[in-house]
């Protein structure tokens, strides 16, 4: 035991070299968490579990459990991603459904102002996850309003088409002249209005489903209940026969 305790204290883990998922440095970029500081993190945890294995073998544990517990270990190295990727999945579920309404409130605004002074007034009201990337847009447009890298690039690390299409018709409607511009916005309308009917329909299906599923649970504990009893009574009848 003194020995195993003397190469722990003595292994630098930091400098172990496993294999990354793919998407993690994608992760940790729109997370905001250092990718180094993550990976020796999770691997200092993993190697504390991993090191009750030597005491399996030594006690001689069944092989089963033994694998079991190397499992085990490897999700315990797997489950900081998970719930960095189950954040970044629900972050993506919120934009989903934010970023078209506040994309509305701006499609009202752009009918009488431009689109950087738009972004600005409707800063206010945008998505808390999206302000601080809003103002810099807001500062780009100013700079650069011709550029269509400024729109697209905004929220680009979400990798969701419909931002980028809608950033794309805020660009032509920022570039085209004052007869296309009607044109413009109504057809930013339409999709904002598709978008938002899709979401909801989305959201009351998501909701449907999980009022469904706790419907069914009082029925499967009465299954349960019900199939505990039987075998009581088979095994009664069995050992009074």
């Amino acid at each position: 035991m003194l020995l195993l305790i003397l190469v722990y204290s003595n292994f630098n883990y930091k400098k172990l070299k496993l294999r990354k998922e793919s998407d993690l440095d994608h992760l940790c970029q729109i997370n905001q968490c250092d990718l180094k500081e993550f990976q020796s993190r999770r691997m200092f945890v993993s190697l504390k579990t991993a090191l009750i294995f030597p005491f399996l073998v030594f006690l001689r544990v069944p092989w089963t459990m033994q694998l079991m517990f190397l499992g085990l270990v490897f999700v315990v190295y797997r489950w900081p991603y998970m719930k960095l990727k189950k954040k970044f999945d629900g972050s993506v579920q919120r934009l989903r459904y934010e970023f078209p309404i506040w994309l509305r409130q701006l499609q009202i605004l752009l009918q009488s102002n431009t689109v950087a002074v738009s972004m600005e007034i409707s800063a206010p009201m945008a998505p808390q996850m999206i302000r601080g990337q809003l103002e810099r847009l807001i500062e780009q447009i100013r700079q650069s309003p011709q550029q269509i890298s400024t729109y697209t690039d905004f929220l680009s690390g979400y990798r969701l088409m419909e931002v980028s299409r809608a950033m794309k018709l805020l660009y032509r409607y920022n570039s085209v002249g004052q007869a296309d511009s009607v044109k413009q916005l109504h057809r930013m309308i339409t999709t904002t209005g598709k978008w938002l009917r899709q979401q909801r329909i989305q959201s009351l299906n998501t909701k449907s489903a999980l009022t469904q599923w706790w419907g069914i649970l009082p029925l499967l504990s009465v299954t349960v209940v019900f199939l505990v009893m039987m075998m009581v009574t088979i095994t009664s009848f069995m050992e009074r026969g």
